[in-house]
């Protein structure tokens, strides 16, 4: 109570004396001697903007979430495939598209941020949080021994279209509950590898895990990634 005091006092003396200067006077006055409460106001707007932000998300519903990994050519800017494809799938205000691209891992590598981004992985797949993964293949095969993954026959047989699109393009191998399947879908005809900047030196693939129960939002966004209209 004391410091509001002081400041209101020391505003009214600087009042005084913004009365005898110029204009452009005033604004360095007010910029050298106030700039602190400045910084906190703007920081006090930051903190409550990121609040708001964080409301906002944990009361809207996730329609689908999946993570981009090993993307060093930016060819699934996450940011960006979430307002495409949110506009693509007509997702509402009380809903959200959850993507992520900013995950690395090499297996052979003891940095700390390889072992985060495979920690969240492992995480969000055991918090059955995770409907879909985007992998180089050689991480995919690794994964899909792993993970419990969806046969994506099964995914696509419920679409015509996509399964004439991507027959061809389906990578068998046993997944981790000991069955072979459908693991992966190679992407090499899909909207994402046609961006002029890729160089093939990866090969990229989709797994769909098993317990997904986002199974239509899923055949959504292969819909959208192959360039085919919304059903």
């Amino acid at each position: 109570m004391f410091k509001n005091f002081r400041f209101i006092q020391s505003w009214k003396k600087d009042r005084e004396t913004l009365k005898t200067l110029t204009f452009s006077q005033k604004l360095r006055f007010i910029l050298d001697y106030y700039r602190g409460y400045f910084f906190l106001g703007f920081v006090f707007l930051l903190l409550l903007f990121y609040m708001g932000d964080l409301y906002i998300k944990s009361h809207q519903i996730i329609d689908l979430q999946g993570f981009f990994v090993n993307d060093r050519q930016n060819l699934f800017p996450a940011d960006r495939l979430i307002q495409e494809f949110s506009d693509y799938s007509g997702t509402g205000s009380r809903h959200r598209i959850a993507f992520e691209d900013s995950l690395f891992v090499d297996l052979d590598s003891s940095s700390e941020y390889h072992a985060a981004s495979q920690g969240k992985i492992v995480a969000y797949t055991a918090a059955r949080e995770l409907d879909f993964l985007v992998v180089p293949q050689d991480l995919a095969l690794y994964y899909a021994q792993s993970f419990p993954l969806y046969d994506l026959e099964d995914l696509l047989s419920a679409d015509d279209a996509l399964q004439t699109l991507t027959r061809n393009d389906l990578i068998y191998a046993v997944d981790g509950t000991n069955t072979r399947k459908a693991c992966c879908l190679n992407l090499q005809a899909s909207r994402f590898l046609k961006d002029p900047a890729y160089d093939g030196m990866d090969t990229y693939c989709l797994l769909v895990l098993s317990y997904t129960t986002r199974t239509e939002a899923m055949r959504t966004f292969l819909r959208y990634a192959y360039q085919l209209p919304p059903v």
